[in-house]
């Protein structure tokens, strides 16, 4: 944390020495790269050039580094053939995050780490993007996939695709969030997206509002786990000109403002992030709830697991973060079929009004089976 605030630059070199003294090395390269950070802290390690970093440290941060930045190369040459393939059969493209993301908020690709590549597209546009893909040597992740059961479009947000042989995964989306509730249609945010200075080809990204605002409710969602999400935002606030008011209506109109708040509460609690007066504003809207999430969040950092989701905490902490008409219609949603049941009892389509009444006992057929592969993997 304080490599990441920039807390050890104005130490004498005793002060230095005295604060890295009793030092877990394991456990910091652990922590490292459990919030996947060895590029930024690499780079500032070796800024410093402090004689007490052991050098095994030192190489373990550089040999990470350097995967992490062929790899973003790589993801780099993925998304514009992606991309590109989908330009050239008339499908519109806004890239949410990977090798773009990095650039436009660090200047170089090295400095942010990205596992796969994030498109957004129409939704009438899925399935001839799946087409492309398949094209393109890639592979649905979850096997063959059911798009006949109507609610796919708001009861999910993505589907993802692997390249057996590149070892690349692309997620489409055709929403920003999973949670069904009210957020900016594609032909705005089309219309409002900018092209990427990063790139040769012409790929699009999200206007830098819209970006923060997607930013914020993809870490909320995640709990926080991973400091890397929470870095990001605190490199907007710092380095990007953003329109705070257009910030703030856009929370408010997608009922995400209480997500805001602990996002700032986070930013500048952890990681002193300096906050305008705008900013504050936004924090204050939502106080008390922005607190209480911030520190269910801290708590998922804290526990260095693979994803949140393992805690049994994790549910209501999802729930809390939506609005009050986003629990309602959480509600309401539960109560249609999912493309999962048609996976786990397929019906004619002339049957498919069944799943209805069907639903419930599927569901705990589902939670069932899930629950008794769990004790078996424990035995």
């Amino acid at each position: 944390m304080s490599l990441l605030r920039d807390d050890l630059t104005d130490l004498t070199s005793k002060e230095m020495t005295s604060r890295l003294h009793d030092m877990d090395w394991p456990l910091f390269v652990q922590l490292v790269y459990h919030h996947r950070l060895y590029s930024v802290i690499y780079v500032r390690l070796k800024q410093m050039n402090l004689p007490s970093v052991p050098q095994t440290v030192m190489e373990s941060l550089k040999q990470q580094y350097t995967i992490n930045t062929f790899r973003m190369l790589q993801l780099t040459a993925e998304m514009e053939q992606v991309c590109g393939a989908f330009r050239e059969r008339g499908i519109r493209t806004i890239t949410l995050k990977g090798p773009a993301l990095a650039h436009d908020l660090y200047g170089d690709v090295s400095m942010r780490t990205s596992k796969d590549l994030d498109i957004l597209i129409p939704v009438q546009e899925v399935e001839a993007a799946e087409r492309i893909l398949i094209g393109l040597g890639y592979q649905c992740k979850e096997g063959e996939r059911s798009l006949t059961v109507r609610s796919w479009k708001w009861r999910e947000h993505h589907i993802c695709y692997i390249h057996p042989e590149k070892r690349t995964q692309v997620e489409i989306h055709w929403r920003l969030n999973p949670d069904s509730g009210r957020e900016t249609d594609f032909e705005l945010l089309w219309k409002r997206s900018r092209f990427s200075s990063y790139t040769q080809t012409p790929v699009r990204m999200l206007e830098r509002e819209d970006l923060w605002v997607y930013l914020v409710t993809h870490g909320a969602r995640h709990g926080w786990f991973r400091l890397r999400w929470l870095l990001d935002m605190d490199q907007m606030i710092r380095t990007m000109p953003l329109d705070t008011k257009k910030i703030e209506r856009r929370l408010k109109a997608e009922g995400r403002l209480s997500i805001g708040s602990q996002t700032l509460h986070l930013a500048s609690g952890l990681l002193h992030t300096p906050l305008s007066d705008d900013y504050l504003s936004i924090m204050a809207m939502s106080n008390r709830a922005g607190q209480r999430l911030a520190r269910a969040g801290a708590l998922f950092m804290n526990d260095m697991l693979d994803s949140p989701a393992e805690l049994p905490n994790y549910q209501s902490y999802l729930f809390s973060l939506r609005s009050v008409r986003q629990k309602w219609f959480f509600f309401i949603e539960r109560l249609y079929p999912s493309t999962w049941d048609v996976h786990q009892l397929p019906l004619p389509r002339s049957l498919y009004f069944l799943y209805f009444p069907l639903r419930p006992f599927l569901w705990f057929w589902r939670r069932f089976k899930k629950s008794t592969m769990t004790e078996r993997g424990k035995v």
